[in-house]
């Protein structure tokens, strides 16, 4: 430093650095700053106090569910209802087996028929949404006939001589030109209807059907569209005649058929009748260990009752009652005699079932003469051999039964964790099991991520990148919108419009293919899941976004001064260096999807159970319910304290544990690609 530069520097003042501390106003010696750091670091604190209170919450309330829970499974296995329920096993599964091979015996028996069935379907449609198009005058023109009629009885019961008769048949005259007058009005408002397409739409819009189909359709309306009509059209009889003569026909061609669906049904009735009788013992136990267990609190509640009583006559009675309840622990050796006593019975005729169900099996077609019977003939297939897996495990489970063994605590938990029922409110016994519950939850999940997360990290590329200034003020506010959408009213649209659209599309013949199409159901884990992933989009294109915008520009620059192009910088050079931004995008925006209720509670359906897997892919078009969604529907409803209550406390404490799993690795990932 020179001479002059160190004369200058002693003669100048020293500047202080910039502080805020020990300016301006102060509160027991704390400054501004001081004040804005306990202010934020306040805030903080509180935040990871309402986390713990929440843990403690969802612990405290849910603590004493596995021991219930235990308690409660000791009582079904004390009570035999287990063995019951290992008996109707392959009752339930001959069910599933026998409606998939009913349903080929009908699609075949329909099929001869589908003509006339889709023109009287057309034609029933078309007539509906006639009379909605022309409600108020269709209504008027009935209020209006029935006034006619009742005019007409009143004047069948007055005499020729009656002064009121002359008046009341002038008012029917005026009714009558009333009448007139609408019908005219009525006609031209059908055919008006008729010439739009919108009355066509539940059926059909025209273009599947000929000229001359669509125009006895329009006279078959026509001469239905009258109030007073009082039989169909002689043309629609007709159709309808030639479908039940054709059905008849069929009938007659698959009466073999016929006659092993009748096989089927009758021969699980063995076992029926066995699961029958052993149920009413197994309730008979359980209102017994029902009865023992309360006995106590039942007792001291009637002795009460006699100490707090001041009529004598009162206490007497309470006395009494207290006297006829008897404390005294069941034989549960003695009520369970009749299940084991029942093993040698099962096996017998769950062999006999088995060899006879395999002899039906063998006279069921071996494949169908149309697309909807072939697909149910083969799903019977997976179904009978699912059916026999079921028998040979009934029986197993029969023979190694015993009433004295203990439930354990791990029994308890794996049986909720892995449990494949969620039954409450049975007068059997309450099944609490959260697998399908998690399952409809991650399917939804999973297709809301595999279909907007393509979407959303495309469209953030392209906005940060290689969008125009005009293009990212337009692009990007719309998709942010969306966040603005009430879930409720997104769950609204999927019930009444998209959840339509999509079974309707999945009708259209060429999309047979489609794995789960034709669809039977509007609700399903394919609505929930693509508007969920409706939902998700906003929030994982903002994170993408400004990940792609936390890349140093300087390696754009480089990569561009090296000669790449536009393209090759995108995808080789920020892409890869915002890769954690991504990945801890796709499991943020997987938590804000696994969190949602409102769409999954009105479109998924509500089914609690596991989808079918054996139809592969086919099994996103069923319903489903999910963890959220249960408990919305559920906590209202039931009891403080009671055991279903405690259990929709564990499924909430399941659900906090994922969302903090998945934030925690969106942390771990972000902190392991920012070290490399």
């Amino acid at each position: 430093m020179s001479e002059s530069d160190s004369a200058v520097n002693a003669d100048s003042p020293t500047t202080p650095a910039p502080s805020f501390r020990g300016r301006g106003f102060r509160v027991f010696g704390l400054g501004w700053q001081d004040a804005i750091r306990y202010f934020f670091g306040g805030n903080a604190s509180l935040a990871i106090i309402l986390v713990l209170l929440i843990c403690f919450f969802l612990i405290r309330e849910g603590a004493l569910f596995f021991p219930s829970h235990q308690r409660g499974l000791q009582d079904y296995r004390h009570a035999g209802q287990e063995f019951v329920d290992a008996v109707g096993e392959p009752i339930d599964a001959h069910t599933a087996f026998f409606s998939s091979a009913n349903i080929a015996y009908f699609a075949e028996i329909n099929e001869s028929s589908r003509e006339e069935d889709d023109l009287l379907r057309v034609a029933r449609a078309v007539l509906a949404n006639t009379e909605a198009a022309c409600r108020k005058n269709w209504n008027l023109l009935k209020r209006k006939l029935g006034e006619v009629q009742e005019m007409d009885r009143a004047l069948a019961g007055l005499d020729a001589a009656d002064p009121a008769r002359s008046d009341l048949a002038a008012k029917r005259e005026t009714r009558l030109a009333e009448i007139a007058a609408l019908r005219t009005i009525l006609s031209s408002e059908v055919e008006a209807a008729l010439a739009g397409p919108k009355v066509w739409k539940l059926g059909s819009d025209g273009r599947h059907l000929s000229s001359e189909d669509r125009e006895r359709i329009r006279e078959a309306v026509l001469f239905q569209a009258s109030p007073d009509a009082k039989e169909e059209h002689p043309w629609l009889a007709g159709v309808g005649e030639r479908s039940r003569e054709k059905k008849k026909t069929a009938a007659a061609e698959f009466a073999a058929f016929k006659e092993t669906l009748q096989g089927i049904q009758t021969a699980i009735r063995p076992m029926r009748t066995l699961h029958g009788e052993l149920k009413k013992a197994a309730s008979a136990n359980r209102a017994a260990i029902n009865r023992y267990q309360t006995a106590p609190a039942r007792r001291a509640a009637m002795l009460e009752g006699a100490k707090k009583a001041q009529d004598p006559a009162e206490q007497a009675r309470f006395q009494a009652e207290a006297d006829q309840i008897v404390v005294e622990a069941p034989d549960l050796v003695a009520m369970n005699a009749p299940f084991y006593a029942a093993v040698p019975k099962q096996a017998e005729l769950s062999a006999a079932l088995l060899a006879e169900m395999r002899e039906l099996r063998e006279a069921l077609p071996e494949k169908g003469s149309n697309a909807r019977s072939r697909k149910a003939l083969e799903r019977s297939e997976t179904l009978f051999d699912r059916f026999a897996d079921t028998v040979d495990r009934s029986q197993r489970k029969a023979a190694k039964w015993r009433h004295e063994r203990s439930v354990s605590a791990i029994s308890s938990f794996t049986s909720f964790v892995f449990g494949k029922q969620w039954i409450t409110n049975s007068s059997w016994h309450d099944f609490y099991g959260l697998l399908p519950l998690l399952t409809g939850s991650l399917l939804i999940a999973g297709i809301a991520l595999a279909v907007c997360v393509p979407f959303s990290v495309a469209a953030a590329i392209y906005v940060n990148q290689l969008a125009s200034r005009r293009e990212q003020n337009f692009v990007k506010p719309a998709i942010e919108f969306i966040e603005a959408i009430p879930s409720v009213v997104l769950g609204f649209f999927g019930i009444v419009v998209f959840g339509e659209a999509l079974r309707a599309l999945s009708q259209v013949e060429w999309l047979s293919w489609v794995p789960g199409f034709p669809m039977n159901e509007r609700l399903t884990i394919l609505n929930a899941g693509l508007l969920l992933a409706f939902m998700a989009a906003p929030t994982i294109f903002t994170l993408v976004e400004d990940a792609l915008e936390n890349v140093p520009s300087a390696l754009t620059e480089n990569s561009l001064a090296m000669g790449a192009s536009k393209l090759q910088t995108v995808f080789r050079v920020i892409v890869p260096a915002s890769v954690s931004g991504l990945i801890a995008a796709i499991l943020l925006g997987f938590g804000r999807i696994v969190g949602e209720t409102m769409v999954v509670l009105l479109v998924a359906g509500n089914k609690i159970k596991i989808p079918d897997f054996s139809e592969g892919l086919g099994a996103i078009a069923q319903p489903a319910h999910t963890m959220t969604g249960i408990i919305a529907q559920e906590l209202p409803e039931v009891d403080s304290g009671s055991l279903h209550w405690r259990a929709l406390f564990i499924v909430g404490l399941v659900l906090f544990i994922i969302a903090l799993a998945v934030n925690y690795a969106a942390q771990q990932v972000l902190k392991r690609f920012q070290r490399i």
